[in-house]
């Protein structure tokens, strides 16, 4: 039996699986540290130009895959199969810098189906150099057969956990409809600062897609509300990505709510 350490030392694939946006994306970001790092030990150094430009966002092999936003800057529903036809594509020009060549799926469960499918074929068949790291929720979201062929890397902390508690709070408050206590809920929540925001929507997320795939019940909440509450993530996300301030983005969760 492989320890943890060898066996994501010789996989090629993962998912880094938590509700916490923040964690899963700087966990995803290490991962990759440690197959660009110029030092090639056990762990990435963190301190090189190789590690500095990942972590920094800017080298040139480390490749990010997200969903596209429509002709009115808003971010599309899915992840679509073409983009990941043209990440399989690229996966066969080799790397500009290093020996290998990164490539991070943030958002992966929102990938439709044809494009898990598409992504498969390359999970099963990559280049020796091509890495693939896969950010979602929680591993479900994706195919079965996709989990197959990755190791998983569950990320949890404190924090996490926290926000996931305030997550199932405030649904069941909205299956209930009561605007005075959504009310109160968010007015004993308002001074969670951007990065919390982020984690607490991205963690309503994960739980209403256990409703939907019928892991988690909330009593009084149609499948309709659950979508309902799903676009109003998606358009918190947006709002978020511009920079709009976290008591804006909370004051209009507790209005829309219901």
């Amino acid at each position: 039996m492989m320890n943890e350490q060898q066996s994501q030392n010789n996989s090629h694939a993962f998912i880094i699986a938590s509700p916490d946006v923040g964690l899963r994306e700087k966990k995803a970001l290490e991962l990759a540290c440690r197959f660009i790092c110029e030092e090639r030990g056990a762990e990435p150094c963190f301190q090189c130009r190789s590690c500095r430009n990942v972590l920094s966002g800017y080298h040139p092999d480390i490749i990010d895959i997200s969903r596209k936003s429509d002709d009115k800057g808003k971010l599309k529903r899915e992840i679509q199969v073409d983009q990941i036809r043209l990440m399989a594509a690229d996966a066969y020009i080799r790397p500009t810098q290093s020996d290998k060549k990164v490539y991070l799926i943030k958002d992966a469960g929102f990938m439709n189906i044809p494009a898990q499918n598409a992504a498969l074929k390359i999970l099963e068949e990559p280049p020796a150099y091509a890495v693939f790291i896969l950010c979602a929720d929680s591993a479900e979201t994706l195919l079965p057969t996709v989990r197959s062929r990755c190791t998983l890397i569950r990320v949890s902390g404190e924090k996490a956990g926290a926000v996931s508690e305030l997550a199932e709070e405030y649904i069941k408050l909205a299956a209930k409809k009561n605007p005075a206590k959504l009310c109160a809920f968010f007015g004993a929540h308002e001074a969670l600062d951007t990065e919390k925001t982020t984690a607490f929507v991205s963690a309503v997320r994960f739980c209403l897609s256990g409703f939907l795939s019928l892991k988690k019940n909330y009593n009084g909440l149609t499948r309709e509300d659950a979508f309902r509450l799903l676009s109003l993530c998606d358009r918190a996300e947006e709002y978020l990505r511009l920079n709009v301030g976290a008591k804006h983005i909370l004051g209009m969760l507790c209005v829309l709510t219901v």
